[in-house]
């Protein structure tokens, strides 16, 4: 090695770890489970005053939507169940209800369910979840021409007892 060589061979290989170690960091970040991004972010942004509209017209309607979650059996089966009243105080049963579900700290990981009306009047739907903790619930219902929408957060607990039917 010719004298004074050591410098740039010592700065090279400085400048080159550090590219390797944020290199991995970057790997290591993208690749969290909690890490998410919001589903069509830029077309949702661009069509703001379209969206901010729907839910003016949302909200108009008056309805109420109370989201509930069964306890979570061991196989992480549990239902979801969505009672929908209007602003009368009248239960809403002929409604076309979806509810998208995620667990806050995966937001990524989301499950989407169309619920069945149940003979009570209210709507339900099995659900998995493998997380225990704080969930969000959007629920979007659409009645003819009428639709509403809804987000509500709501606790997953573990159940030890065997299933029982809500009914």
């Amino acid at each position: 090695m010719k004298p004074g060589m050591a410098w740039p061979i010592g700065l090279t290989l400085i400048l080159a770890s550090s590219v390797a170690a944020n290199l991995v960091l970057m790997r290591v970040a993208g690749n969290d489970p909690a890490m998410a991004i919001e589903p069509d972010y830029y077309k949702r942004a661009v069509a703001f005053d379209s969206s901010m509209a729907a839910e003016r017209r949302s909200n108009a309607l008056g309805w109420k939507a109370e989201s509930t979650l069964d306890p979570v059996m061991r196989d992480a089966s549990t239902r979801v169940h969505v009672a929908l009243v209007e602003a009368s105080g009248t239960q809403i049963t002929d409604a076309t209800v979806r509810v998208v579900a995620l667990f806050n700290a995966r937001a990524n990981d989301r499950q989407t369910v169309t619920l069945q009306r149940d003979a009570d009047g209210t709507y339900s739907a099995p659900i998995s979840i493998r997380y225990p903790g704080q969930w969000e619930l959007r629920v979007d219902a659409t009645r003819g021409t009428a639709h509403f929408a809804s987000t509500s957060r709501v606790e997953a607990v573990l159940s030890l007892a065997p299933a029982r039917s809500r009914r």
